[in-house]
């Protein structure tokens, strides 16, 4: 029986003025910790004993918004291990470190942690480790721990796997995303419908690592056949894998990963000049022009892939000699670390406009939709727009044909994500900015708790 929103919503009315941030240890974790540390908040950290060196070796502890001088005397008092949330005293801590044998383990102590007047944040590791299957069932239907987030829509990005994935939601927001070509799985492989002559890319689930995908880069649906015949005789693929593949078109571009925020609290607020502006200048109501300035734009990472980086640095006569199925370092695309970076000024239209879209198309198909902190990641390519004229795109010196940047979405997370990781202790530059202090999204995350906290709107935060 799913967990209904309402059940949550009445379960926050009765918390208290200190709750519990409780957030799984991976992914996105210390960025979220040094944000509730920083907002006042105490946090239950639960992780398993391989990866407890994180956290015991990055303590998120002392008081809000001052300086850590004696970091082994802050950690002593304000930090905290245990194996059984049985353990955790009601008062003398701030931030625990809760040790589990597995992550999904966490489901065992619901009526021990919500003593604590828990609020659960969400971030990939959680919907792998504790869903249960792709429709993250555990999660839906047998997690009530308030949720600050999306809980129904945290499945969506387990593609392929259930009808409505993300792509399901940006064919609908009508914003674009790389086409997909159908196919048939084979004794021995793949053959699509249709022959095509254009640069392909699979993407499948990987053999051996469940979670992580494998991918193949192809020049033509030929070269993408043969080539994914090899990967399944090198135990790289199955056709398990292959069931719920993706065959896409392969967009070249820069790979730009847009953090947003969007704030159920500030939606109800008055925007002034800025709302009235929005609904007349895009027909909007005074509901989504409130909507689309809530969807707060924080930052912006790209991202850096294991072993695809080190294989690009090799000059392309050796890349070409290389059998990727076989090589005993495997062509890899696990995404290893992020980096801030900007965008041409210009090319934010696109992306507002985008995200936006996506935010209402959520709302209307999954209320509430959105909340909190979300992720639109895409590919900013170069191409022909057909349709419309270069002034209408804001592009004054276009010819006859209109060329222009366009962001191209290749993947929605629609939770913490692990890029924003960049920003931890030095803020996002877009947030910095426009709140004048420093701002991850850790910080911003625990910037709503604590709003709501105080004006006593918990409930509208929660799933």
């Amino acid at each position: 029986m799913p967990i209904k929103r309402e059940e949550m919503q009445e379960l926050v009315r009765g918390y208290g003025k200190n709750p519990v941030i409780l957030n799984l240890g991976s992914h996105s974790a210390l960025d979220l910790a040094a944000g509730c540390r920083d907002f006042g908040l105490r946090r239950i950290i639960y992780t398993t004993k391989e990866r407890a060196i994180i956290y015991l070796s990055n303590p998120m502890v002392g008081d809000n918004l001052k300086s850590v001088d004696d970091l082994p005397s802050a950690a002593r008092n304000d930090m905290i291990v245990v194996r059984d949330p049985a353990d955790i005293p009601k008062d003398g801590w701030k931030q625990a470190i809760l040790i589990l044998d597995r992550y999904d383990e966490i489901v065992k102590y619901i009526d021990d942690l919500l003593e604590f007047d828990p609020l659960h944040t969400t971030n990939r590791a959680f919907a792998v480790y504790c869903g249960g299957d792709e429709r993250c069932s555990v999660i839906e239907d047998k997690f009530p721990i308030p949720i600050v987030g999306s809980r129904r829509l945290l499945k969506i990005e387990n593609r392929g796997a259930i009808e409505k994935d993300y792509y399901f939601f940006a064919e609908k927001a009508g914003i674009p995303h790389p086409m997909g070509f159908e196919f048939d799985v084979r004794k021995n492989g793949i053959k699509l419908r249709q022959e095509l002559n254009q640069p392909l890319i699979l993407k499948a689930e990987h053999k051996e690592r469940k979670f992580e995908r494998c991918f193949i880069f192809a020049a033509d649906s030929r070269d993408l056949e043969e080539k994914v015949k090899k990967y399944i005789e090198s135990g790289t693929l199955d056709l398990g894998g292959l069931k719920t593949a993706r065959v896409e078109e392969y967009v070249p571009g820069v790979t730009a990963n847009f953090n947003f925020f969007y704030s159920p609290i500030d939606a109800r607020q008055n925007w002034g000049d800025a709302e009235k502006a929005l609904q007349k200048l895009y027909g909007l109501s005074l509901e989504d022009a409130r909507d689309w300035l809530s969807n707060e734009f924080l930052s912006i990472d790209e991202r850096r892939e294991t072993t695809h980086d080190g294989y690009q640095r090799m000059p392309a006569e050796v890349q070409m000699k290389i059998d990727f199925a076989r090589t005993k370092y495997p062509l890899a695309f696990e995404v290893t670390a992020h980096l801030p970076m900007s965008l041409r000024e210009s090319l934010l239209k696109e992306v507002h406009e985008f995200a936006n879209k996506f935010l209402l198309t959520s709302k209307a198909l999954e209320p509430p939709g959105i909340i909190g902190p979300w992720c639109l990641q895409t590919l900013i390519t170069w191409q022909e727009i057909t349709g419309i004229t270069g002034v209408q795109l804001g592009l004054y010196d276009a010819g006859e044909k209109v060329y222009k940047h366009w962001p191209v979405t290749q993947d929605i997370a629609l939770r913490h994500g692990g890029g924003t990781n960049a920003h931890m202790g030095i803020g996002s530059q877009y947030a910095n900015a426009k709140r004048r202090r420093i701002l991850s999204m850790g910080d911003r995350i625990a910037m709503e708790i604590r709003r709501a906290i105080n004006m006593n709107a918990l409930d509208e935060i929660v799933t």
